[in-house]
Protein backbone atom coordinates (compact mmCIF):
# COMPACT_ATOMS: atom_id res chain seq x y z
CA UNK A 1 0.00 0.00 0.00
CA UNK A 2 1.47 3.36 -1.07
CA UNK A 3 2.17 5.75 1.79
CA UNK A 4 0.13 8.94 1.77
CA UNK A 5 2.15 11.94 0.62
CA UNK A 6 1.23 14.99 2.71
CA UNK A 7 0.64 18.30 0.94
CA UNK A 8 2.73 21.14 2.36
CA UNK A 9 2.05 24.75 1.40
CA UNK A 10 5.19 26.85 1.90
CA UNK A 11 4.70 30.62 2.07
CA UNK A 12 7.76 32.83 1.66
CA UNK A 13 8.27 36.07 -0.27
CA UNK A 14 11.85 35.06 -1.19
CA UNK A 15 11.93 32.85 -4.28
CA UNK A 16 15.39 31.49 -3.39
CA UNK A 17 14.06 30.14 -0.09
CA UNK A 18 11.19 28.40 -1.91
CA UNK A 19 13.58 26.95 -4.50
CA UNK A 20 15.97 25.62 -1.85
CA UNK A 21 13.20 23.96 0.14
CA UNK A 22 11.61 22.49 -2.98
CA UNK A 23 14.99 21.03 -4.02
CA UNK A 24 15.55 19.59 -0.52
CA UNK A 25 12.11 17.95 -0.52
CA UNK A 26 12.41 16.41 -3.99
CA UNK A 27 13.41 13.00 -2.65
CA UNK A 28 11.01 13.11 0.28
CA UNK A 29 7.49 11.56 0.28
CA UNK A 30 5.75 14.93 0.21
CA UNK A 31 4.02 17.25 -2.26
CA UNK A 32 5.01 20.90 -1.97
CA UNK A 33 2.90 23.90 -2.99
CA UNK A 34 4.40 27.38 -3.23
CA UNK A 35 3.04 30.81 -2.33
CA UNK A 36 5.07 34.00 -2.61
CA UNK A 37 2.75 36.16 -0.50
CA UNK A 38 0.10 36.05 2.18
CA UNK A 39 -2.61 36.84 -0.37
CA UNK A 40 -1.55 33.95 -2.59
CA UNK A 41 -1.49 31.67 0.46
CA UNK A 42 -5.13 32.47 1.28
CA UNK A 43 -6.26 31.54 -2.23
CA UNK A 44 -4.21 28.33 -2.52
CA UNK A 45 -5.16 27.19 0.99
CA UNK A 46 -8.88 27.52 0.24
CA UNK A 47 -8.60 25.78 -3.14
CA UNK A 48 -6.08 23.01 -2.39
CA UNK A 49 -6.67 22.28 1.34
CA UNK A 50 -3.03 21.42 2.21
CA UNK A 51 -2.26 19.21 5.20
CA UNK A 52 0.01 21.85 6.68
CA UNK A 53 1.08 25.43 5.97
CA UNK A 54 4.64 26.66 6.56
CA UNK A 55 4.24 30.40 6.96
CA UNK A 56 7.04 32.95 6.96
CA UNK A 57 6.50 35.73 9.49
CA UNK A 58 8.35 38.59 7.78
CA UNK A 59 6.62 39.38 4.46
CA UNK A 60 5.67 42.69 2.80
CA UNK A 61 2.06 43.86 2.37
CA UNK A 62 0.57 41.05 4.47
CA UNK A 63 2.84 39.50 7.11
CA UNK A 64 2.51 36.03 8.60
CA UNK A 65 0.43 37.21 11.55
CA UNK A 66 -2.21 38.88 9.38
CA UNK A 67 -2.24 35.89 7.02
CA UNK A 68 -2.85 33.54 9.94
CA UNK A 69 -5.69 35.73 11.24
CA UNK A 70 -7.42 35.50 7.87
CA UNK A 71 -6.83 31.75 7.61
CA UNK A 72 -8.49 31.31 10.99
CA UNK A 73 -11.40 33.58 10.02
CA UNK A 74 -12.26 31.47 6.96
CA UNK A 75 -14.34 28.31 7.69
CA UNK A 76 -12.62 26.58 4.75
CA UNK A 77 -9.12 27.03 6.20
CA UNK A 78 -9.70 27.41 9.93
CA UNK A 79 -8.53 23.87 10.78
CA UNK A 80 -5.40 23.69 8.59
CA UNK A 81 -2.34 23.39 10.88
CA UNK A 82 0.07 26.32 10.53
CA UNK A 83 3.77 26.26 11.40
CA UNK A 84 5.53 29.62 11.55
CA UNK A 85 8.98 30.05 10.00
CA UNK A 86 11.35 32.34 11.88
CA UNK A 87 14.93 33.29 11.04
CA UNK A 88 16.01 33.56 14.66
CA UNK A 89 15.69 30.81 17.24
CA UNK A 90 15.57 33.42 20.00
CA UNK A 91 12.78 35.47 18.44
CA UNK A 92 10.59 34.67 21.44
CA UNK A 93 8.23 37.60 20.96
CA UNK A 94 7.26 36.57 17.41
CA UNK A 95 6.94 32.92 18.43
CA UNK A 96 4.64 33.78 21.34
CA UNK A 97 2.52 36.07 19.15
CA UNK A 98 2.16 33.35 16.52
CA UNK A 99 1.16 30.67 18.99
CA UNK A 100 -1.38 33.05 20.55
CA UNK A 101 -2.98 33.53 17.12
CA UNK A 102 -3.38 29.79 16.63
CA UNK A 103 -0.16 28.55 15.03
CA UNK A 104 0.58 24.97 16.06
CA UNK A 105 4.40 25.14 16.05
CA UNK A 106 7.37 27.04 14.67
CA UNK A 107 10.53 26.14 12.75
CA UNK A 108 13.75 28.12 12.42
CA UNK A 109 15.53 28.74 9.13
CA UNK A 110 17.34 27.00 7.50
CA UNK A 111 14.76 24.23 7.72
CA UNK A 112 15.84 20.70 8.58
CA UNK A 113 13.73 18.63 6.13
CA UNK A 114 13.80 15.52 8.32
CA UNK A 115 12.49 17.53 11.27
CA UNK A 116 9.88 19.07 8.98
CA UNK A 117 8.60 15.65 7.88
CA UNK A 118 8.44 14.36 11.46
CA UNK A 119 6.46 17.39 12.59
CA UNK A 120 4.21 17.19 9.53
CA UNK A 121 3.36 13.54 10.22
CA UNK A 122 2.65 14.36 13.87
CA UNK A 123 0.32 17.22 12.93
CA UNK A 124 -1.48 15.09 10.32
CA UNK A 125 -1.99 12.32 12.87
CA UNK A 126 -3.33 14.86 15.34
CA UNK A 127 -5.62 16.33 12.68
CA UNK A 128 -6.98 12.86 11.84
CA UNK A 129 -7.49 12.04 15.52
CA UNK A 130 -9.43 15.29 15.98
CA UNK A 131 -11.57 14.48 12.92
CA UNK A 132 -12.31 11.00 14.28
CA UNK A 133 -13.19 12.51 17.65
CA UNK A 134 -15.54 15.00 15.98
CA UNK A 135 -17.21 12.18 14.05
CA UNK A 136 -17.58 10.11 17.22
CA UNK A 137 -19.10 13.10 19.01
CA UNK A 138 -21.45 13.72 16.09
CA UNK A 139 -22.56 10.07 16.00
CA UNK A 140 -23.10 10.08 19.77
CA UNK A 141 -25.14 13.29 19.60
CA UNK A 142 -27.29 11.87 16.80
CA UNK A 143 -27.96 8.73 18.84
CA UNK A 144 -28.64 10.72 22.01
CA UNK A 145 -30.97 13.11 20.21
CA UNK A 146 -32.93 10.23 18.67
CA UNK A 147 -33.24 8.43 22.02
CA UNK A 148 -34.44 11.61 23.75
CA UNK A 149 -36.65 12.98 20.99
CA UNK A 150 -38.90 9.92 20.56
CA UNK A 151 -40.16 9.71 24.17
CA UNK A 152 -40.48 13.50 24.38
CA UNK A 153 -42.66 13.58 21.28
CA UNK A 154 -44.82 10.93 22.96
CA UNK A 155 -45.08 12.97 26.16
CA UNK A 156 -45.96 16.12 24.20
CA UNK A 157 -48.64 14.25 22.24
CA UNK A 158 -50.22 12.89 25.43
CA UNK A 159 -50.29 16.38 26.94
CA UNK A 160 -51.97 17.76 23.81
CA UNK A 161 -54.52 14.93 23.96
CA UNK A 162 -55.30 15.78 27.59
CA UNK A 163 -55.62 19.46 26.70
CA UNK A 164 -58.12 18.69 23.93
CA UNK A 165 -60.14 16.11 25.83
CA UNK A 166 -60.27 18.17 29.01
CA UNK A 167 -61.79 21.25 27.46
CA UNK A 168 -65.21 22.12 28.74
CA UNK A 169 -65.72 20.20 31.97
CA UNK A 170 -63.19 17.51 32.88
CA UNK A 171 -60.30 19.77 33.97
CA UNK A 172 -60.41 22.94 36.04
CA UNK A 173 -58.38 26.08 35.35
CA UNK A 174 -55.48 25.03 37.61
CA UNK A 175 -55.18 21.69 35.82
CA UNK A 176 -55.16 23.41 32.44
CA UNK A 177 -52.43 25.76 33.65
CA UNK A 178 -50.29 22.79 34.70
CA UNK A 179 -50.86 21.09 31.35
CA UNK A 180 -49.93 24.26 29.47
CA UNK A 181 -46.74 24.57 31.51
CA UNK A 182 -45.85 20.92 30.84
CA UNK A 183 -46.55 21.36 27.13
CA UNK A 184 -44.34 24.47 26.99
CA UNK A 185 -41.49 22.63 28.76
CA UNK A 186 -41.73 19.65 26.41
CA UNK A 187 -41.70 21.96 23.40
CA UNK A 188 -38.59 23.80 24.66
CA UNK A 189 -36.79 20.51 25.29
CA UNK A 190 -37.53 19.36 21.75
CA UNK A 191 -36.18 22.66 20.40
CA UNK A 192 -33.04 22.27 22.51
CA UNK A 193 -32.50 18.71 21.27
CA UNK A 194 -32.96 19.79 17.67
CA UNK A 195 -30.48 22.66 18.13
CA UNK A 196 -27.94 20.29 19.69
CA UNK A 197 -28.20 17.94 16.72
CA UNK A 198 -27.89 20.72 14.15
CA UNK A 199 -24.92 22.31 15.89
CA UNK A 200 -23.08 18.99 16.24
CA UNK A 201 -23.49 18.41 12.49
CA UNK A 202 -22.18 21.85 11.60
CA UNK A 203 -19.18 21.51 13.91
CA UNK A 204 -18.37 18.03 12.61
CA UNK A 205 -18.66 19.23 9.02
CA UNK A 206 -21.34 16.65 8.19
CA UNK A 207 -24.12 19.11 7.39
CA UNK A 208 -24.75 19.28 3.64
CA UNK A 209 -25.87 22.38 1.74
CA UNK A 210 -27.97 22.51 -1.41
CA UNK A 211 -26.95 25.93 -2.76
CA UNK A 212 -28.35 27.56 -5.85
CA UNK A 213 -29.28 31.08 -7.04
CA UNK A 214 -32.36 32.10 -5.05
CA UNK A 215 -34.22 35.40 -4.51
CA UNK A 216 -34.08 36.77 -0.97
CA UNK A 217 -37.87 36.59 -0.74
CA UNK A 218 -37.63 32.80 -1.09
CA UNK A 219 -36.27 32.48 2.45
CA UNK A 220 -37.80 35.62 4.02
CA UNK A 221 -41.49 35.57 3.02
CA UNK A 222 -42.28 32.02 4.30
CA UNK A 223 -40.85 32.92 7.72
CA UNK A 224 -42.90 36.12 7.89
CA UNK A 225 -46.07 34.12 7.16
CA UNK A 226 -45.22 31.47 9.76
CA UNK A 227 -44.49 34.02 12.48
CA UNK A 228 -47.38 36.39 11.76
CA UNK A 229 -49.58 34.99 14.55
CA UNK A 230 -46.75 35.17 17.11
CA UNK A 231 -46.16 38.84 16.32
CA UNK A 232 -49.87 39.65 16.59
CA UNK A 233 -50.11 37.83 19.92
CA UNK A 234 -47.19 39.89 21.25
CA UNK A 235 -48.61 43.11 19.71
CA UNK A 236 -45.38 43.71 17.79
CA UNK A 237 -45.52 45.18 14.29
CA UNK A 238 -43.59 43.19 11.66
CA UNK A 239 -42.76 44.83 8.33
CA UNK A 240 -40.75 43.75 5.31
CA UNK A 241 -39.06 46.34 3.08
CA UNK A 242 -37.24 44.29 0.47
CA UNK A 243 -36.29 46.24 -2.68
CA UNK A 244 -37.99 45.12 -5.87
CA UNK A 245 -34.66 45.01 -7.73
CA UNK A 246 -32.48 42.85 -5.50
CA UNK A 247 -29.85 40.40 -6.78
CA UNK A 248 -30.38 36.70 -6.15
CA UNK A 249 -28.01 35.09 -3.66
CA UNK A 250 -26.16 31.79 -3.92
CA UNK A 251 -27.52 29.95 -0.90
CA UNK A 252 -29.40 27.01 0.56
CA UNK A 253 -32.91 28.48 0.85
CA UNK A 254 -34.16 26.03 3.50
CA UNK A 255 -31.19 26.51 5.83
CA UNK A 256 -31.21 30.27 5.32
CA UNK A 257 -34.88 30.25 6.33
CA UNK A 258 -33.68 28.88 9.67
CA UNK A 259 -31.33 31.87 10.00
CA UNK A 260 -34.17 34.33 9.39
CA UNK A 261 -36.45 32.40 11.76
CA UNK A 262 -33.84 32.39 14.56
CA UNK A 263 -33.00 36.08 14.15
CA UNK A 264 -36.66 37.14 14.05
CA UNK A 265 -37.45 34.97 17.09
CA UNK A 266 -34.54 36.57 18.91
CA UNK A 267 -35.71 40.08 17.96
CA UNK A 268 -39.27 39.30 19.05
CA UNK A 269 -37.99 38.03 22.39
CA UNK A 270 -36.35 41.40 23.12
CA UNK A 271 -39.15 43.63 21.80
CA UNK A 272 -41.93 44.77 24.12
CA UNK A 273 -45.62 45.05 23.27
CA UNK A 274 -46.21 47.97 20.91
CA UNK A 275 -42.74 47.70 19.42
CA UNK A 276 -41.75 47.02 15.84
CA UNK A 277 -39.39 44.82 13.83
CA UNK A 278 -38.34 45.47 10.24
CA UNK A 279 -36.68 43.17 7.68
CA UNK A 280 -34.68 44.91 4.97
CA UNK A 281 -32.02 43.93 2.44
CA UNK A 282 -29.47 45.80 0.36
CA UNK A 283 -26.86 44.83 -2.25
CA UNK A 284 -23.29 45.60 -1.14
CA UNK A 285 -19.75 45.14 -2.43
CA UNK A 286 -17.02 43.80 -0.14
CA UNK A 287 -13.30 43.55 -0.76
CA UNK A 288 -11.94 40.00 -0.82
CA UNK A 289 -8.31 38.95 -0.89
CA UNK A 290 -7.16 37.06 -4.01
CA UNK A 291 -3.78 36.05 -5.40
CA UNK A 292 -3.87 39.18 -7.58
CA UNK A 293 -4.69 41.46 -4.68
CA UNK A 294 -7.96 42.85 -3.27
CA UNK A 295 -10.97 42.29 -5.50
CA UNK A 296 -14.56 43.48 -4.97
CA UNK A 297 -17.25 40.82 -4.63
CA UNK A 298 -20.99 41.38 -4.61
CA UNK A 299 -23.08 40.35 -1.62
CA UNK A 300 -26.59 40.93 -0.32
CA UNK A 301 -26.95 42.04 3.30
CA UNK A 302 -30.17 41.19 5.13
CA UNK A 303 -30.95 43.35 8.19
CA UNK A 304 -33.40 42.57 11.00
CA UNK A 305 -34.00 45.75 13.00
CA UNK A 306 -35.96 46.03 16.24
CA UNK A 307 -36.65 48.82 18.74
CA UNK A 308 -36.49 46.53 21.77
CA UNK A 309 -34.51 46.70 25.00
CA UNK A 310 -31.17 46.29 23.24
CA UNK A 311 -27.88 44.59 24.08
CA UNK A 312 -24.95 46.00 26.05
CA UNK A 313 -21.87 46.83 23.95
CA UNK A 314 -19.56 44.55 25.94
CA UNK A 315 -21.85 41.56 25.27
CA UNK A 316 -21.99 41.93 21.46
CA UNK A 317 -18.64 40.17 20.73
CA UNK A 318 -19.74 36.96 22.51
CA UNK A 319 -23.35 36.77 21.29
CA UNK A 320 -22.54 34.15 18.65
CA UNK A 321 -20.82 31.78 21.08
CA UNK A 322 -22.37 28.70 22.68
CA UNK A 323 -24.83 29.31 25.53
CA UNK A 324 -24.20 33.07 25.56
CA UNK A 325 -27.29 35.17 26.17
CA UNK A 326 -27.60 38.91 26.64
CA UNK A 327 -28.19 40.04 30.22
CA UNK A 328 -31.28 41.91 29.01
CA UNK A 329 -32.92 38.48 28.54
CA UNK A 330 -33.22 38.33 32.34
CA UNK A 331 -34.97 41.69 32.41
CA UNK A 332 -37.66 40.61 29.97
CA UNK A 333 -37.76 37.09 31.49
CA UNK A 334 -37.15 35.36 28.18
CA UNK A 335 -34.93 32.31 27.93
CA UNK A 336 -33.67 30.41 24.91
CA UNK A 337 -31.36 27.48 24.27
CA UNK A 338 -28.31 29.69 23.84
CA UNK A 339 -27.61 27.89 20.56
CA UNK A 340 -29.82 29.70 18.04
CA UNK A 341 -27.35 32.48 17.21
CA UNK A 342 -24.45 30.01 17.08
CA UNK A 343 -26.35 27.98 14.49
CA UNK A 344 -27.06 31.16 12.51
CA UNK A 345 -23.35 31.93 12.41
CA UNK A 346 -22.48 28.39 11.28
CA UNK A 347 -25.06 28.42 8.48
CA UNK A 348 -24.07 31.86 7.18
CA UNK A 349 -20.30 31.32 7.37
CA UNK A 350 -20.58 27.92 5.67
CA UNK A 351 -22.15 29.76 2.72
CA UNK A 352 -19.40 32.37 2.49
CA UNK A 353 -21.16 35.11 4.46
CA UNK A 354 -20.92 36.77 7.83
CA UNK A 355 -23.39 37.55 10.62
CA UNK A 356 -23.04 40.62 12.85
CA UNK A 357 -24.93 42.55 15.51
CA UNK A 358 -24.97 46.16 16.67
CA UNK A 359 -27.14 47.79 19.29
CA UNK A 360 -28.04 51.10 20.86
CA UNK A 361 -29.68 49.87 24.12
CA UNK A 362 -33.24 51.04 24.53
CA UNK A 363 -33.44 52.37 20.97
CA UNK A 364 -32.41 50.03 18.20
CA UNK A 365 -30.75 46.64 17.59
CA UNK A 366 -29.74 45.32 14.19
CA UNK A 367 -28.77 41.76 13.34
CA UNK A 368 -27.32 41.44 9.84
CA UNK A 369 -26.06 38.63 7.67
CA UNK A 370 -24.46 38.64 4.24
CA UNK A 371 -24.61 36.07 1.45
CA UNK A 372 -22.73 36.05 -1.87
CA UNK A 373 -24.73 37.40 -4.78
CA UNK A 374 -25.38 34.83 -7.50
CA UNK A 375 -23.03 35.32 -10.45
Amino acid sequence: MQEYEPIILVVDDTEDNLDLLEFALKRKPVKMLRAASGRECLVIAEQQHPDIILLDIQMPEMDGFETLKRLRANPATIKIPVVFLTAQRKDAESIAAGLALGAEQYLTKPIDTDELLVRTKMLIQLKRAEAELEQTKSDFMAMLVHDLRSPLIGVKSVIELLQDSGKGSVLNDDSFELLNSAHSSAKKLLELISDFLDLSKYEAGTMTFDRSPVPVRRFVDPVLSQMDIQFKQRNVKLTSNLPAQLPDVFADAAKTEQVVMNLLSNALKFTKSGGSIEVTAVPISLELITADGPRPKNFVRVDIIDNGVGIAADELPTLFERYKQASSAKIIKQKGTGLGLVICRRIVEAQGGKVTAESDPGKRTTFSFTLPAAE
